[in-house]
């Protein structure tokens, strides 16, 4: 029973991990409306910035802080990050009026939410991986997809809520909802079940000096990866908006499209690697990657937006969850490190396609839907690399 309650705990941080990341991006048209709060395209972006370099300090300090204090301790500090994020972002309602103090409100909630979402991450990862550790690609998408349920939620409660003036209900329900998380998780051990090392020194040597080549594919096309989803998520409601004209309801719709189709395609990834090996689900959605940011450069309707996104978000559903899951199989004496990497990489790219998208469109007149067609080059790139990091072992250069 102790156990249950224990993974039912990690999954509902899942769950509630996710709320807390799109809260900000799902709250963009609140943002960026010149009679709220009236913050620019750049100052959007730049809110990202302080999140992404948090969230990549977190994910690589969390893992060596963990070996000295263990995976509770930082699982609970990370909790505490998000705690103090959506603190502050509610508490930005109170001070609305003035630019600059809410502002300061959002960039410090955000730099809270960074740090939070890098050092929690990667420690429930390796918790589901070391609950069911010979199930772990499964695990991992299963808790990934509550993740995405939580980004699902985000933008249609957002959406729900600004029709009656109290978006900031949302991040307070958050705060709320961490509270009880952080004090259940005071009554368990949460230690997990180590995962089983390679008793071979032979695969343990060609893991070894695999290291520099193949874990360092993996950082890349997670990189990738990243770019390629922040900029379907944090920018689709703008695009959506103000190039496509659509109202910001409509708009919400189509991201929570995104999300909602995120989440049910990890549940059916986690159904189908049952029976399908988990490298040709790798190797698919990033071709499906590909064809969504063709079709979303070319969005005429509400319906053709929800569609499209929607689609984009099954492409993008389970390519993290697996990367998680192939690499720390790869590596699995430094389970931990390679995880905190991963999300430090993913991190990397979302915070270049957040604050790096937010200056072109300020200094150029590039459009949005210029910038989502071209990055279907970084699509083909990432399917290249998912099949070179998927062929047996021995092709792989050492």
């Amino acid at each position: 029973m102790k156990r249950t309650l224990e993974i039912l705990l990690i999954y509902a941080t899942g769950l509630i991990q996710g709320l807390v990341l799109v809260t900000v991006p799902a709250a963009s048209s609140v943002l960026t409306n010149p009679n709220i709060f009236a913050f620019s395209d750049s100052e959007y972006g730049i809110l990202f910035v302080p999140q992404v370099i948090m969230a990549i300090l977190g994910a690589l300090l969390g893992p060596k802080l963990s070996r000295k204090w263990g995976l509770k301790t930082i699982y609970q500090a990370g909790l505490g990050f998000n705690l103090s994020a959506m603190g502050l972002i509610a508490a930005s309602q109170l001070v609305q009026g003035q630019h600059n103090l809410a502002y300061i409100c959002f960039f410090l909630g955000t730099t809270s939410v960074g740090a939070g979402f890098g050092l929690t991450l990667p420690m429930i990862n390796v918790y589901a991986e070391r609950f069911f550790p010979y199930k772990s690609a499964s695990a991992l998408t299963g808790l990934h997809t509550l993740l995405g349920t939580g980004t699902a939620l985000a933008p249609l409660l957002v959406t729900i809520l600004v029709k009656k003036s109290a978006w900031w209900f949302l991040p307070l329900s958050a705060f709320i909802l961490l509270g009880v998380i952080f004090m259940a998780s005071l009554l368990f051990d949460l230690k997990g079940e180590k995962l089983k090392l390679s008793s071979d020194p032979i695969q343990s040597s060609e893991s070894q000096s695999a290291l520099s080549f193949g874990f360092w594919l993996f950082v890349l096309v997670v990189f990738l990866y990243g770019y390629c989803e922040t900029v379907f998520a944090n920018w689709a409601i703008i695009y959506l908006s103000k190039d496509i004209l659509l109202s910001a309801t409509q708009a919400g719709i189509a991201l929570a499209a995104f999300w909602g189709a995120v989440t049910a395609g990890r549940l059916l990834v986690s159904l189908l690697t049952v029976w399908i090996a988990p490298v040709w689900v790798y190797r698919v959605l990033p071709v499906m990657v590909a064809a969504a940011f063709l079709g979303i450069s070319r969005i005429e309707s509400q319906y053709s937006g929800i569609v499209l996104f929607g689609f984009a978000g099954l492409a993008c559903s389970a390519f993290l969850p697996l990367s998680f899951s192939l690499a720390q199989k790869r590596f699995e004496s430094i389970a931990e490190t390679v995880s905190g990497a991963i999300m430090a990489s993913y991190m990397l790219g979302y915070g270049l396609a957040s604050y790096g998208i937010g200056q072109v469109l300020e200094i150029t007149d590039i459009r949005l839907g210029t910038l989502y067609r071209s990055s279907t080059f970084l699509a083909v790139v990432i399917v290249v690399l998912a099949i070179v990091l998927t062929r047996p072992r021995r092709q792989m250069i050492q």
